[in-house]
Parts: structure tokens; C-alpha cells; sequence
């Protein structure tokens, strides 16, 4: 079973640490979508694609812990994600935007039809299609993909002294890449973490360990190489 996990703690400046957070994460149903699209040659071709390269910070609650909707993992974005202009302006963290991924459905029966996002509920999937919106991500660099495992990896997010000052922060949500491939990246949400909030402050830095994988399971395939990624940028891709 596909799980994830995340630490977070603060880093002071004295170098003292402090656990915030060291708990089992949500794994959406994002990620789901992507492993099939994988399994029916249906999204990208590359293996990056599918891997967290894109994170958000936010400042509520997306709401799935209450008991009406605690059985669907089933949404794509997080509650209130910071803007661009919250992250800091002397931020060390590169922020972009993006045109987030997420599954839209219709109950119209004849054009035109109108699209809703879903959230915390299915559709027929001849009812369903891909959309998306712009909005802002922080990247995550090739070097801050700490550990690359046959059944999991683990990524590093760090919000200096910096980043996101005067926020308290209460939510953040782990990207795919592109899954679906497209020519510019679309960010699908994998995993989400809700918490109490953690007003964030110059006198520390905040550093997020986040797994995903088959957790739990043997890790003796771990001490093997997986042999090297291959990634959209090997190649030179031509558009006939």
C-alpha cells in the first residue's frame, strides 16, 4: 500500500531543532491517477514526470479530517495556498507559476457543458476531464530529492529565515511533476499535510523531510542501485 510521511522542524539560528511534526501524510488521489496513467501508457513518458518537483505552503484546512468526508482523498489543491508575494521577498526558494492539474466533471447532458472541480466526491469518468489553473509553486531542485529508492522516495523543502515571514502556516501539499505529460509542466497534487499552525518567523528556519512510497515494507531492494533516472531532458524531443 502506497503511504507517505512527513517531519517537519525547526531549524534556530543557534542550530537548536525542534520537532513540529512527525506524522503519516494523505496520499491524494492524484497520485492514484498518475500510476494508472503510467500503467496505460495514457500520461508522460518520462519517469520525472511522475516525481514531486513542485510543493505549496498554505494557511487553512482542506477540510478532510471531518468524519462527512475523512473517506475520499479525492482533491487537488490545497486550501488557501500562499501567493506569490507571501513566500518573501528575500526568499532563497525559487517561486514560479504553474497550471495546476486537477479532474473536472459535468452533469450537463447536452453542450455546453460546464465543468466543475471535483472535491471530495466521484464521477463517471465519461463525465470527467483534465483542466487546471494557474497558481504559484515552490521547486523542488533536483538536490533536494534526498533519497531515490525502487519503492519510495524522499524530498527536502526548506523554508529559510526568510520565506514566508508573518504566515502561520497550517497545510502543504507535494506536486507530481507533469504526469499527464504536457509540453509545459502541470503540477498534480500527490500528497497533502494539514497541522496546527505554526506561525513562521525570521528566527528559524523550517525543514520538511516528505516520503512517499511503499513504506514499511523490506528494505533490502534499498541498498541496490535503481540505476539512473531518465528524464525529459535527456532527450531532444521534436513536435511533428
Amino acid at each position: 500500500m502506497i503511504s507517505g510521511h512527513v517531519t517537519i522542524c525547526k531549524i534556530y539560528n543557534d542550530g537548536t531543532k525542534e520537532t513540529v511534526l512527525d506524522k503519516a501524510n494523505l496520499v491524494t488521489a492524484g497520485l492514484g491517477s498518475s500510476f494508472l496513467d503510467l500503467q496505460q501508457n495514457a500520461g508522460s513518458r518520462f519517469i520525472d514526470d511522475y516525481a514531486p518537483r513542485y510543493f505549496q505552503v498554505g494557511t487553512s484546512d482542506i477540510g478532510y479530517t471531518t468524519a462527512a468526508l475523512q473517506a475520499s482523498a479525492t482533491f487537488y489543491q490545497l486550501s488557501a495556498p500562499l501567493d506569490w508575494s507571501e513566500y518573501g521577498d528575500d526568499t532563497d526558494l525559487t517561486i514560479v507559476s504553474r497550471y495546476r492539474g486537477f479532474n473536472a466533471s459535468t452533469e450537463d447532458s447536452v453542450a455546453p457543458y460546464s465543468y466543475t472541480e471535483l472535491k471530495f466526491t466521484s464521477a463517471p469518468l465519461s463525465s470527467i476531464i483534465f483542466s487546471g489553473s494557474d497558481q504559484y509553486f515552490g521547486v523542488i531542485t533536483p538536490g533536494k530529492i534526498t533519497k531515490v529508492f525502487m519503492d519510495s522516495f524522499e524530498s527536502e523543502i526548506v523554508l529559510d529565515e526568510n520565506s514566508c515571514n508573518g504566515i502561520s502556516i497550517a497545510e502543504l501539499g507535494l506536486f507530481a511533476k507533469n504526469p499527464k505529460g504536457f509540453k509545459e509542466d502541470s503540477p498534480l497534487l500527490m500528497a497533502y499535510k494539514n497541522f496546527t499552525a505554526v506561525p513562521k518567523t525570521s528566527d528559524f528556519s523550517l525543514v520538511v523531510h516528505w516520503t512517499i512510497g511503499f513504506l514499511g515494507l523490506s528494505t533490502t531492494v534499498d541498498n541496490y542501485s535503481t540505476g539512473q533516472l531518465f528524464s525529459s531532458e535527456d532527450y531532444d524531443i521534436q513536435v511533428i
